[in-house]
């Protein structure tokens, strides 16, 4: 197997901080290891059973000539968007694999990161990311699965994603906000509590683009087929940020925005604690006035439109 870091620091830092301390304080797994010296080291660990553990960077030399029947890239959108002149990352690093055929697999994991190419896109099928490099142009690419949770008060399924974030924006303060803070039903209203996150995590499915569901747990629809499963998971059904931490970042960001014009940190938020691609508020206020324009209506001259 081999595991794309970041860097090589961050190879480093992986392989001496996690790998290293599993294989310490994990007698079992010590016992599999090749007990030759020059078989293990810093970015290679060689097992007895054969298996061979690789721990590497964005770099042509570490993706190319070798075969692997699996191979992991961390924090994708962080990688250069050309590996030394030849080509993105997830090209390089899924030929490592076409030796083993169907067996062969490539993960990619990491939170949206790059640039919106279009500010004017308007959503086709209601899975569909945003114009962009990376993950989310990998995401668009596969079947475009995304997370959905019952409603514990109706029984129906939705996305636990911003839009359903309800109870905080009336109040000034955000640590009483995002205390104040919970999901909200898009069908029947009723409140989840914050609380309720793991039970729902616990019972929630993954729908791809086209495919619904029914309160009582069939499916219908036309699913998207594609020969890459890609699953998209947003900040609220996130298992170590609890929702007040999340109103409470996305509340400060904004705040530091209106008062400095900095869009920094709201872009970190977003994108690192909310799992969406970022769009410039200059950007969105574009948007805004183009839908209003999209709702005029043809007004015969001479005449008074209603309500007018």
């Amino acid at each position: 197997m081999l595991i794309i870091q970041m860097t090589e620091e961050k190879a480093r830092e992986h392989s001496k901080k996690r790998l290293a301390r599993t294989f310490r304080v994990s007698p079992e797994v010590v016992s599999r290891l090749s007990p030759n010296k020059n078989d293990n080291n810093v970015y290679d660990r060689t097992f007895l059973a054969g298996n061979y553990l690789k721990i590497g960077w964005p770099s042509v030399n570490i993706m190319s000539s070798s075969d692997y029947k699996c191979v992991a890239l961390t924090d994708y959108d962080r990688f250069p968007e050309d590996i030394d002149g030849e080509g993105d990352a997830f090209s390089l690093a899924s030929k490592r694999t076409t030796t083993f055929m169907s067996s062969g697999m490539t993960l990619v994991e990491s939170s949206p990161g790059r640039d919106v190419k279009d500010v004017k896109w308007r959503r086709t099928s209601p899975h569909e990311a945003p114009p962009t490099t990376g993950i989310l142009s990998l995401y668009n690419r596969g079947d475009r699965r995304r997370w959905y949770w019952p409603c514990p008060h109706c029984g129906e399924y939705f996305q636990p994603c911003g839009d359903v974030v309800a109870g905080f924006r009336d109040i000034a303060d955000p640590v009483l906000a995002s205390e104040a803070a919970y999901i909200q039903c898009p069908s029947c209203s009723g409140r989840i509590m914050p609380e309720q996150k793991r039970e729902l995590n616990g019972r929630g499915v993954w729908l791809r683009d086209g495919e619904s569901i029914n309160a009582d747990g069939s499916r219908y629809g036309d699913p998207r087929r594609s020969v890459l499963r890609h699953s998209g998971w947003r900040g609220p059904a996130a298992a170590y940020q609890t929702l007040s931490q999340l109103v409470y970042k996305l509340l400060t960001a904004e705040q530091e925005y209106e008062t400095t014009g900095s869009e920094e940190t709201l872009k970190t938020v977003i994108n690192t604690d909310w799992g969406l691609p970022y769009l410039p508020r200059a950007s969105m206020e574009q948007r805004k006035s183009e839908l209003l324009e999209q709702r005029a209506e043809p007004v015969p001259s001479r005449s008074v439109p209603d309500g007018g």
